[in-house]
C-alpha cells in the first residue's frame, strides 16, 4: 500500500497551472455534420453531449480536478449560448467575435496570453479543446510534471490533447504570426518537445487531428463516463458567506475588461446583483475591492484595488491546494467504494 506522506510529497510537487480550452469554432468537416445532424448545419463541438453533461463541461471537470485555475474558454461561433451554458462553471470566457477570418492557433495565443499575464503563480498553461471529454486523469496528471517547455500526450504514435506549456515559452510563443496552427505553436516552441506515451485514446480527441475534426463514433465511448469525484467548493466567510467561485470571477472580469457593467452581462447577471455581491464583499472585508472611476464622455471604468487583487489570487491558491487534498482524502476514504461484486 502506498505511504500516505509519500502522496503527499507528490502533489505538493505538483505546479500551479491555468488553462485554455479553445471552444471558438463549429465541427468540421462539413461532410461529417451533415451525416450527423442534416442539412449542413454547423455544430458547437463544445455543446455536443455525452450522457447529461456536454462536452465542454467534461473538459473543465476534469481540468478542474487536476488543479487547473483559472480556466479560460475562448468562445466564437454561438459565443452567448455557450456563455450562458458555462454561467456557473467558474470559468473566464473571451470572445473572440473574429473567429472566422482567425485561426485556432490565434485563439489559442490569445487565451495564452491572458492566463500568462493574470496568473504569475501558474509555472504551466494547459491548452485544450472540447473534443478531448474522456481524457483520463493519470494522464493530465503525467503531462503536468514534465520538465519540458512543451508536453503533450501520444497514443498509439499520434500527438493528441491538452498540450502543457511552461509559462517561460509563452512570452516567446504569443508573438509569432498569426494564421498558423497548434501544430505550429508546438514547432516555434523554445527547447525540447517532450511526447508522452499514454494508454489513453481519449488524449486524440476521438480524431488523431489536434485542429479539431470528428468522428461519431466517439459518442457511444464507455471511456466518456466521468469518474465518481469530490468537487470542493470553496467560500470564504466572516459574519456570512461572502466569497466563492461566482464572486471570484467576478473579479476576474472586471480586472480583465475594466468595466463591472461588462462583466456582469459576461456572466448573466444583473447589474444590481453584481454590486450587490462586490458590496458584500468590501463591507465583510471592511475595505475596497473595486475602484471606482465615475463618469464623463467615456462612461467611468472600474479596476480592482490591489487588496482586491490579492484577494483573488490568494482565495484561487487556496481552492487548488484544497482540492489537490480533497482529492487525496477522497483515494483513500473510497478506495473500496463501491464494493466489487463478488462472480
Amino acid at each position: 500500500m502506498d505511504n500516505p506522506s509519500d502522496k503527499n510529497d507528490a502533489t505538493n510537487d505538483v505546479p500551479r497551472a491555468a488553462a485554455v480550452i479553445v471552444a471558438s469554432r463549429p465541427l468540421e468537416p462539413a461532410d461529417s455534420v451533415t451525416d450527423m445532424f442534416g442539412g449542413g448545419k454547423e455544430v458547437l463541438p463544445a455543446l455536443l453531449r455525452a450522457g447529461q453533461v456536454t462536452f465542454i463541461e467534461r473538459v473543465i471537470i476534469r481540468l478542474q480536478l487536476a488543479g487547473a485555475a483559472p480556466i479560460v474558454v475562448i468562445t466564437g461561433f454561438e459565443n452567448e449560448q455557450l456563455e450562458r451554458h458555462l454561467a456557473k462553471m467558474s470559468v473566464i470566457c473571451l470572445n473572440n467575435s473574429h473567429w472566422r477570418e482567425t485561426t485556432i492557433f490565434d485563439d489559442a495565443i490569445k487565451g495564452l496570453s491572458y492566463a500568462d499575464r493574470t496568473c504569475k503563480a501558474c509555472e504551466k498553461i494547459w491548452l485544450a479543446t472540447p473534443l478531448i471529454p474522456s481524457v483520463g486523469g493519470d494522464t493530465l496528471a503525467k503531462l503536468l510534471v514534465s520538465e519540458s517547455p512543451i508536453a503533450l500526450p501520444v497514443f498509439e504514435g499520434e500527438d493528441g490533447l491538452p498540450i502543457v506549456i511552461r509559462r517561460e515559452a509563452v512570452s516567446h510563443i504569443v508573438h509569432a504570426d498569426k494564421g498558423r496552427t497548434l501544430r505550429d505553436l508546438i514547432a516555434i516552441a523554445p527547447g525540447t518537445v517532450e511526447r508522452i506515451p499514454v494508454s489513453d485514446q481519449g488524449v486524440l480527441s476521438s480524431i488523431g487531428d489536434p485542429e479539431g475534426g470528428f468522428t461519431q463514433e466517439f459518442l457511444s465511448d464507455d471511456q466518456a463516463n466521468l469518474p465518481m469525484r469530490a468537487r470542493l467548493k470553496l467560500i470564504l466567510a466572516r459574519e456570512t458567506l461572502f466569497f466563492g467561485p461566482g464572486p471570484a470571477t467576478l473579479l476576474r472580469l472586471i480586472d480583465e475588461i475594466g468595466s463591472v457593467r461588462t462583466a456582469c452581462i459576461r456572466m448573466k447577471l444583473s447589474y444590481s446583483k453584481g454590486w450587490q455581491i462586490l458590496n458584500l464583499l468590501e463591507e465583510q472585508l471592511g475595505a475596497n475591492v473595486i475602484d471606482r472611476k465615475p463618469g464623463g464622455q467615456e462612461g467611468g471604468s472600474s479596476s480592482l484595488t490591489e487588496l482586491g487583487r490579492d484577494l483573488l489570487h490568494r482565495y484561487e491558491q487556496l481552492a487548488v491546494e484544497s482540492q489537490k487534498s480533497v482529492n487525496l482524502l477522497y483515494e483513500t476514504i473510497f478506495d473500496d467504494f463501491p464494493p466489487q461484486t463478488k462472480t
